[in-house]
């Protein structure tokens, strides 16, 4: 036997073991999704994006801590008239040793180590605000996603009612045609719609299973499964009617991207402080301890230098710092008008979504159920005809699907609105189901 052909009868041999061995570990428990704020607390606890987001935060946190700390003291030596050759007998060796050994210190001017500091603490604010903004998405993010979901099982149940009143238009059809009622084409007919309706309540299966995966990737675990009852889902409150108060920004007045406009301009002003400051030189004092070798004496020795700014004055940073304070004042007052802009939109296709919903499901639906229950019935008396019957369910069905896309283009539109106003969804008083299967 070859190498070759051995080491592939060992892969053979060992692969089933191994895969036995994948096969036997315990599977994860899928995390029960029961309502949008328990999926958002979940997500909050398990996302890896917020994580990414708090080390961010905590990087600023650490450039706050640098920006306390004062320069560190310079350990000096030096060493001299040691060694010589030629001359004088007494400077060769070590007999005419001077060393010298002290410390030297920068003390800053200008008051840079508070402008450091200023800068860090700014810094900190725009991080903070930063951090909130991304748990707010994320929130938003799952919420949507959620919504999305559960609007995705409810068109599977659609789907497959469809494609039961299809099969139950087609046994009337059949029945119609072996009277000799109806010609054969009208079973054929029926056939087909049938065929359509059970393909797609098979898509409608699959658009199930895709947007459960991408609920999952949003939360950040592994499996999701949605509980049986979702009833958050029926609920749209009263109308929303005109927005409180009045002036948009009033309503925005939670929004952490409103706050960190403000913030950012904070931010460049203790900038434009800090290079100021970091021009005016800084002076360093020195003090030794000097021994002379050939006196075996000791002397003290003190010193001070500080630079002469002729050239370098930081103009450069000043400028750049100056320039970077007028694009945040001009992007702050840009970022207003699209915060106004976007929630005003969104408020307003709020407002739209619900009276969708309001008016399929007090009258556009049980219009369209009345008429399907009396087309069906009247088609086996014959009292109405094939295609009457037809544009009945349709119509039925497309009335129960444009429901819950209503729905669901409210609840993900009611999240943008909270988004923008900066607010977070409750959280729920009960424990939530873990992804091991245990409640934290």
């Amino acid at each position: 036997m070859t190498i070759k052909a051995f080491c592939l009868a060992a892969i053979f041999a060992v692969a089933p073991a191994v895969l036995h061995a994948q096969d036997t570990r315990p599977a994860v428990a899928p995390l029960t999704v029961t309502s949008p704020p328990q999926a958002v607390e979940a997500a909050l606890t398990a996302s890896p994006a917020l994580r990414g987001a708090g080390a961010a935060r905590q990087a600023v946190q650490a450039d706050a801590l640098q920006a306390r700390l004062r320069p560190n003291p310079a350990l000096r030596g030096s060493f001299e008239n040691f060694g010589g050759f030629g001359g004088r007998q007494e400077n060769r060796g070590f007999r005419t040793l001077e060393s010298t050994v002290g410390l030297a210190q920068i003390i800053e001017l200008g008051g840079k180590r508070s402008a450091r500091i200023g800068l860090a603490a700014r810094s900190g604010e725009v991080a903070v605000l930063d951090f909130t903004g991304f748990r707010l998405e994320i929130a938003r993010e799952v919420v949507t996603a959620l919504a999305t979901a559960e609007a995705a099982r409810r068109l599977v149940g659609v789907e497959r009612e469809r494609a039961r009143l299809a099969a139950e238009t087609l046994r009337a059809a059949r029945a119609r045609v072996e009277a000799g009622r109806d010609p054969l084409l009208q079973a054929e007919r029926a056939e087909v719609v049938r065929a359509t309706a059970d393909i797609a309540a098979e898509r409608a299966q699959r658009e199930l299973e895709i947007a459960v995966g991408d609920l999952a990737v949003f939360i950040g675990v592994p499996r999701v499964e949605l509980a049986p009852r979702q009833p958050w889902f029926d609920d749209i409150g009263p109308n929303p009617g005109r927005p409180v108060p009045a002036n948009p920004l009033a309503r925005l007045s939670g929004s952490p991207e409103l706050a960190r406009l403000d913030a950012a301009i904070n931010q460049q002003r203790a900038n434009v402080t800090l290079q100021r400051a970091i021009a005016v030189p800084d002076v360093t004092i020195s003090g030794d301890v000097r021994r002379f070798g050939d006196s075996n004496e000791t002397a003290f020795v003190a010193g001070a230098s500080i630079p002469l700014p002729f050239y370098d004055r930081n103009q450069g940073g000043i400028a750049r710092a100056q320039a970077e304070l007028t694009r945040a004042e001009a992007e702050a007052e840009r970022g207003r008008n699209i915060l106004v802009a976007t929630l005003v939109a969104a408020e307003q296709r709020l407002a739209l979504a619900w009276r969708s919903v309001d008016t399929l499901r007090r009258t556009a639906l049980p219009s369209a159920e009345l008429a399907a229950r009396f087309a069906t019935l009247g088609y086996g008396e014959g009292r109405f005809s094939f295609l009457e019957v037809l544009d009945a369910q349709r119509a039925l069905s497309d009335t129960r699907a444009q429901l819950v896309e209503a729905m669901q283009a409210f609840h993900a539109l009611r999240a943008q609105v909270q988004r923008l106003r900066g607010d977070l969804p409750a959280v729920p008083s009960q424990p939530v189901n873990a992804p091991n299967g245990s409640a934290r």
